[in-house]
Parts: structure tokens; sequence; C-alpha cells
């Protein structure tokens, strides 16, 4: 038998729905004296430089119809996954208080079957949400 077997990896929650929960918008607090709230993503209060790689972007046209990151943002985005895929469920009730208004509605609407049961995990550990 093959060494190299391929093994899969269980999570609470798929990568790909943790990534796109962080690739929503969030409002920073304060808010930038710029006005250009589009470039605020809930990556943004995990990886503190990210706000500032969006920045130096001209644009950043991540949508359903232009699903493919540049290439600047793409370990950002992985480092985020792997830090809410290891603190859990609480990680994402911590994160509620980064978002308003819609984004926040579908935010909670979108996490609350996970935050609800976390209680099980407890509250995130300090190293978790660095």
């Amino acid at each position: 038998m093959n060494n190299h077997a391929e093994r899969r990896v269980e999570t609470w929650l798929p990568p790909l729905e943790i990534a796109r929960l962080l690739l929503m918008r969030r409002i920073p607090w304060p808010p930038p004296r710029d006005g250009d709230l589009w470039r605020y993503r809930l990556l943004g209060a995990i990886v503190p430089d990210f706000d500032a790689i969006l920045a130096r972007e001209t644009s950043f046209p991540h949508s359903p119809k232009h699903p493919i990151l540049p290439l600047c943002i793409r370990p950002a985005l992985l480092a985020g996954v792997a830090i809410i895929d290891r603190a859990g469920p609480p990680m994402l009730k911590m994160l509620h208080g980064h978002m308003m208004g819609e984004n926040r509605k579908r935010f909670v609407m979108a996490t609350d079957h996970l935050v609800s049961p976390a209680i099980e995990w407890g509250p995130p550990q300090q190293f978790q949400l660095i």
C-alpha cells in the first residue's frame, strides 16, 4: 500500500466557506478618512496588514463574476482561513463585532448555526485571537 495515500482532513467549516466569510465587507472603527469603505474586508480584522495591501490595489474586483483573487491577496486569505479553522466557532462570534449594517445581518445569518453550539468549544484562547 502506498504511504502517500490521500488523506481527508475533516474541519468544522469548509475552508472555501471560511474564505467567503473573510472576504465580506466590514466597516473599520474608527471609519477611515478616505471613504473607500469598499476596500475593507473582514480578513483585515484578523490579518493586520491586509487593509494596507488592499489600499495599494487599484481595484478589488472579487465577486461571483470575478472569483479570481490577485496574487498579493492569496497568502493573507490562506492565513486567515487557517486562523479561523484552528480557533473554531468562538472566533466567528468575535468577528460579529467587526461587521455593520446589512453585511452584519448576512454574516450573522451565515454563521449563527455555527456560533450557537460554540459554547462547547469554550471561549477563544488569546493565541487564537491574533
